[in-house]
């Protein structure tokens, strides 16, 4: 059986994988959605090494935005995991905060709406989510999805791990050219760094609810690697 975790970004949680989740769950693979609690990345990591210590058999490793920094470390030295891939994601590489591969490229409209609270925690404006994340979702589920955010803690952002899974493994990317919270050319550096096989979307940063057939494909080709 094929083995697919998926690990979410900032400002969303595990729900925003259910159309690409039902979809991998049609199609006969078995599916692991992670929950972060998004207080730390190496907090985050623990949860995501936790899942994959539960799969039996190949696993594909799938992260988004930032889940993607999250996957580069929790996939170092996972035996069981064949193949990762980025979905709109960041992928860090040794002694590298996920903040530092962002500030390589010019801010994101969606960077520059990052609010904080006085201890710390970010989230993205709620009035301007609809418009920066989810501008191809409905309106009224763009809207749902902006007043359900969990606040991150800045750590998320700003700790940093020795070794990485995607110098180790083959990686595949899910470009959004809609996207703008990691723009498009963030993401193409991403991709060209990890050496990843590129799936352009034309989807903005919610590509997971608004075209996740898109990712589903990627994530099948993943498959066929991982078991071939």
């Amino acid at each position: 059986m094929a083995n697919v975790v998926l690990v979410h970004g900032l400002w969303v949680d595990g729900s925003s994988w259910s159309l690409v989740a039902r979809e991998l769950m049609n199609h006969g693979h078995s599916v692991t959605v992670v929950q972060l609690p998004l207080s730390s990345l190496e907090d985050d990591i623990a949860v995501v090494e936790r899942a994959l210590a539960q799969q039996r058999g190949p696993v594909v490793l799938v992260g988004h935005s930032y889940g993607g920094a999250v996957i580069s470390a929790a996939s170092h030295g996972a035996d069981d995991v064949a193949a990762l891939v980025y979905v709109a994601a960041v992928a860090i590489g040794p002694d590298e905060t996920p903040g530092a591969v962002l500030e390589k490229y010019p801010a994101s409209e969606g960077l520059r709406a990052i609010v904080a609270d006085a201890d710390g925690y970010i989230v993205l404006d709620r009035a301007r989510f609809p418009e920066l994340f989810a501008d191809d979702v409905p309106r009224q589920e763009a809207e749902v999805l902006a007043v359900s955010q969990g606040p991150a803690a800045g750590a998320c952002l700003a700790q940093s791990v020795e070794k990485v899974g995607w110098q180790e493994r083959p990686s595949w990317y899910v470009l959004c050219t809609r996207d703008r919270i990691v723009t498009p050319e963030a993401q193409q550096g991403v991709a060209d760094r990890i050496g990843a096989k590129v799936f352009v979307s034309e989807a903005s940063h919610a590509v997971v609810r608004s075209r996740p057939s898109d990712v589903v494909e990627a994530i099948e080709d993943a498959l066929t690697y991982a078991h071939g």
